[in-house]
């Protein structure tokens, strides 16, 4: 049986060998077709390339490097040695206004931290530092001498100046 098996793969070899080799035979005659038109193309441009070369060369002026020289050796002014001399100067800039501030300055920020908020059986009480001291306050009460508590919320407080002026939020620190 083994050799039944042998003889099978070389004919299919055979027929593989055959059928690559027919089709290397077609697409060897399509190659002579297209490569004949292509390289009689090529022929043709070439020509016509160094017609045109030899037209250019001979439309282009000669150069007198005579001529050339003796203009170096003239020195020219410095204004006119400057291309852009014949241009009008730039406009000048335009004036830089400052922004004066209207009305009085802002206050001065809080520099209070929300340490705690305390909730009780009464009103909350909020705990603010100045990094010495602890204050404590409900709302509407004056912390300090100067800052007002005028709502504790749930995690923040809002306080400003006793004169409702510099409102701000404070959060709770982390």
């Amino acid at each position: 049986m083994p050799a039944k098996t042998s003889s099978r793969q070389v004919f299919v070899l055979a027929a593989v060998l055959a059928l690559l080799a027919v089709v290397v035979a077609y697409e060897w005659r399509d190659i002579g077709r297209v490569v004949a038109p292509v390289r009689a193309r090529q022929a043709r441009q070439g020509s016509s390339r160094a017609t045109t070369a030899r037209d250019q060369a001979a439309s282009v002026p000669d150069v007198k490097l005579a001529a050339l020289r003796a203009l170096s050796a003239v020195t020219l002014p410095p204004e006119r040695r400057n291309p852009f001399a014949d241009q009008p100067p730039p406009p000048p800039a335009p004036a830089r206004t400052i922004a004066q501030p209207t009305g009085p300055p802002p206050p001065p920020p809080i520099p209070l931290k929300l340490v705690a908020i305390v909730q009780g059986a009464g009103r909350p009480i909020a705990a603010l530092s100045d990094g010495r001291d602890v204050f404590y306050g409900r709302e509407g009460e004056v912390v300090e001498g100067r800052y007002k508590i005028v709502k504790i919320n749930v995690e923040s407080v809002d306080i400003s100046y006793v004169d409702g002026r510099g409102q701000r939020r404070l959060g709770l620190t982390g």
